[in-house]
């Protein structure tokens, strides 16, 4: 029986998953703060309970893991910044924007991944290795994680292809700012988060 899917209300406790062949990589819990046809926005609140890899580490450990299929999961705290969330429906990335509690961005963090997929606990998508590390400003940015994506290559996670798409994605946003156009919605960059007390502290929300 099919689970039909809605829009998210703001203030709506969802469940933002990494899914890699039907299996849970990491769940992470958010508030939404804005869930429209253009975009999704969500908060991740210091002190939420997030369901993360037992023993993982970036790299060579990581793949391994990914072309295995075993992992186990384990609840870590997520600790301060706080990270606002914006993700561009259909587009291969999400930004992660660290906005301490007396607001305002104070870096964008590029992270390419799957296009968000709706669910009917919120939303699935899979990280694809490469980031873009941008200025609050916008002045300058820089590429992470490209040594990853090659090695994520050699051992048959991507193909060249794959890698080829990751590179032009990064690109096209890398060509966007140094044309002095944002591709993504930065009304947000002297946000505020609510305080803890507001009901925004740690949270747990089941898989």
């Amino acid at each position: 029986m099919s689970v039909e899917l809605r829009t998210f209300r703001p203030g709506e406790r969802i469940l933002i998953r990494e899914v890699l062949d039907s299996k849970v990589w990491t769940a992470r819990p958010v508030t939404v703060i804005e869930d429209t046809d253009d975009q999704l926005v969500s908060y991740l609140a210091p002190g939420t309970l997030i369901d993360y890899p037992l023993a993982v580490e970036h790299g060579e450990k990581t793949f391994s893991m990914w072309l295995s299929g075993e992992w186990g999961l384990r609840k870590k705290e997520f600790v301060a910044p706080g990270m606002l969330r914006i993700a561009p429906h259909g587009q291969p990335f999400e930004v992660f924007a660290s906005v301490p509690e007396n607001g305002g961005v104070i870096s964008w963090y590029v992270n390419f991944q799957q296009p968000l997929k709706r669910t009917a606990l919120g939303f699935d998508t899979m990280d694809e290795t490469l980031d873009l590390i941008v200025a609050a400003d916008f002045s300058s940015w820089e590429r992470r994680d490209e040594d990853e994506l090659e090695l994520a290559v050699s051992m048959g996670i991507y193909d060249p292809a794959d890698a080829q798409r990751l590179i032009a994605s990064c690109a096209a946003v890398e060509q966007s700012l140094s044309q002095g156009t944002v591709p993504w919605d930065i009304r947000w960059r002297g946000w505020t988060p609510p305080a803890t007390g507001a009901g925004w502290g740690a949270v747990s929300v089941s898989r």
